[in-house]
């Protein structure tokens, strides 16, 4: 930075090709433009972006869901929590190779009380049925009119499917048929409820598949 006193430039304030001239207190000042930034991260920080960088991926692909799973949530955007909320459902190897955990990925974080549901597959790994049991009311904490999501995931294929399955006072039934490019091996299911107008949610849950009987 220099200071200077230019009769031909007067008071200036723009910049002249790697110089910028502005003024500071009174006086005409130059600076250089930095051209290079020294970036050299350490291997948190490179976890970090991995980590990031792989939520942020995922969260694209799942957008319908978190739009209602995180309404709300730390004032925000709604991807935004859901990365934060998943940092710890990211594992990544020494090479800074980021991978989600699907067992301990959120889809939904809030205070009411999560649904009762019950999935299974059939023998073929083809048809899944799903049962959402009534609950009672709690002040604050879960109405009647609470709407129950279930949510599957091809963990691969990195695809969804959202289903309304009912509501809190009468619980609810679904079937869904799993899509031709799908494997049922790489399927999970979770589940939240959501108040009626959408600004409430609950933390979701994953949900154990069993086999029908």
């Amino acid at each position: 930075m220099a200071i200077f006193n230019s009769f031909l430039l007067g008071q200036v304030s723009k910049s002249v090709g790697n110089v910028t001239m502005c003024q500071l207190r009174g006086e005409s000042v130059a600076r250089g433009k930095i051209k290079f930034r020294r970036d050299n991260p350490t291997p948190e920080v490179l976890d970090m972006r991995a980590k990031i960088r792989e939520l942020g991926g995922l969260g694209k692909r799942l957008v319908p869901v978190i739009r209602k799973g995180f309404v709300g949530v730390g004032g925000s955007t709604t991807s935004n929590a859901f990365v934060k909320m998943n940092l710890g459902a990211v594992d990544v190897t020494a090479e800074h190779v980021a991978t989600v955990d699907f067992d301990r990925l959120k889809l939904a974080s809030g205070v009411l009380i999560p649904p009762s549901m019950t999935v299974t597959v059939d023998a073929l790994g083809s048809q899944f049925s799903v049962s959402a049991a009534a609950q009672e009311a709690m002040s604050g904490f879960a109405a009647l009119e609470d709407l129950l999501w279930l949510v599957f995931i091809d963990t691969e294929l990195r695809q969804a499917v959202m289903l309304n399955v009912g509501t809190r006072e009468n619980g609810g039934m679904a079937t869904f048929s799993l899509p031709e490019n799908w494997t049922a091996e790489q399927v999970k299911a979770y589940c939240f409820a959501t108040s009626e107008n959408g600004k409430e949610v609950s933390d979701s849950k994953l949900l154990t598949i069993t086999p029908e009987e």
